[in-house]
C-alpha cells in the first residue's frame, strides 16, 4: 500500500484557506490520484452548507473534506472552526477503502487539523451533526 503525498501547489492552496478564515462556510474536497499516489484538491466550494455539500458528493466515492464552519455562539461571538471529515461510504471496493483508510492520517497530520470526524453517508453531513461533533471540543 503506497503512502500518498500532498503536492506543494495543493498544500499552498490549503494554507491560503487556513489563513483566510472566510466568514463563509467553505469546503475543500480532496481525493486520491491513484496513478500518482498523491492527494489532490478536487474542488473548493465557498459559501456552502453541509446540506448543499451533500448534493456535490457521491455516495460511491470516498473523499477527504476540509470544512470551515461559521459558528455563532449563544453570546453572539463568531468562530470559524476548521474540521477534517473523512467521508467513506459503505459498499465501495475494498481496495479503494483500504487506500483511503491507510492515507487518512497522513493527510490529517500534513494539514495539522485537530478536529477530525468520520461520515459514511452524505445524509450524515448536516449542521446539527457538525454542531454535535464540535460540542466535544468546548
Amino acid at each position: 500500500m503506497a503512502t500518498c503525498t500532498l503536492p506543494d501547489e495543493y498544500f499552498e492552496e490549503f494554507k491560503t484557506l487556513k489563513k483566510e478564515r472566510s466568514p463563509k462556510n467553505t469546503a475543500m474536497v480532496f481525493m486520491i490520484d491513484k496513478s500518482k499516489h498523491e492527494f489532490k484538491i478536487e474542488e473548493t466550494f465557498v459559501d456552502i452548507s453541509l446540506e448543499k455539500l451533500q448534493e456535490e458528493l457521491s455516495n460511491t466515492s470516498p473523499r477527504y473534506i476540509v470544512y470551515v464552519y461559521k459558528h455563532t455562539h449563544p453570546d453572539g461571538r463568531q468562530s470559524f472552526p476548521m474540521v477534517f471529515i473523512y467521508f467513506m461510504p459503505k459498499g465501495i471496493s475494498p481496495a479503494v477503502a483500504m487506500t483511503y483508510s491507510a492515507n487518512k492520517e497522513v493527510l490529517v497530520n500534513k494539514l495539522e487539523i485537530m478536529k477530525s470526524f468520520n461520515a459514511e453517508t452524505v445524509e450524515t453531513l448536516t449542521e446539527p451533526w457538525l454542531k454535535e461533533k464540535l460540542a466535544f471540543f468546548k
